[in-house]
């Protein structure tokens, strides 16, 4: 199913499809434009994005960058959007999956805030949550990710759309920004 979204304003990042010859020509244009900022070269970061092309077309990802979010100067969120199929055509209706999808969800994240939604293109459910992120060395970054999953009218898949930063002052707009994605969603099929 074709889909399309309109991305926060400056996002950097690239889509993900099954075309190679594509995905290597999104990421040489990334490169150019990121590896100066990362200390590298074209050549080096664009084979960096190139490897990771595999994981993301093996989770269904199709969209993944970042973007400055929140006033704050250094706020940058990371977008990841992928498609998942369902093993089977979803049972009942969309608005049954998504009361069945919120319970799983609340099941395996206790402290997020989750609520059922309408979006243009149907039921889904949005997920508030924050915590912590523990590194090797003892360093432990906040983070906090707003998530929507959304059904689509085929029956077959949902997207999952997910924002993450690490920034607890940035929350507000992280859930703003990823609404935004999320309302701006649409198929060539009506919900």
């Amino acid at each position: 199913m074709p889909l399309q979204i309109d991305l926060p304003p400056g996002f950097a990042g690239m889509p993900v499809g099954a075309d190679d010859k594509m995905n290597r020509g999104h990421a040489w244009t990334v490169a150019e434009n990121s590896a100066a900022g990362a200390g590298t070269s074209i050549e080096e970061f664009g084979s960096y994005l190139m490897a990771l092309v595999p994981a993301m077309q093996a989770n269904g990802i199709r969209v993944f960058g970042k973007f400055a979010v929140g006033r704050r100067k250094g706020d940058v969120a990371t977008l990841t959007l992928g498609v998942a199929q369902w093993p089977d055509t979803a049972p009942g209706s969309r608005d049954a999956v998504v009361a069945a999808m919120a319970e799983q969800y609340r099941s395996r994240h206790k402290r997020a805030v989750v609520h059922p939604v309408r979006l243009p293109i149907g039921p889904a459910i949005v997920a508030i949550s924050g915590g912590e992120f523990h590194l090797p060395e003892g360093d432990v970054r906040a983070q906090i990710k707003a998530e929507y999953q959304i059904p689509l009218p085929d029956g077959r898949s949902v997207v999952i759309l997910s924002v993450v930063a690490e920034s607890d002052d940035a929350w507000p707009a992280i859930a703003e920004a990823t609404a935004r994605v999320a309302w701006s969603l649409r198929s060539g099929e009506t919900p």
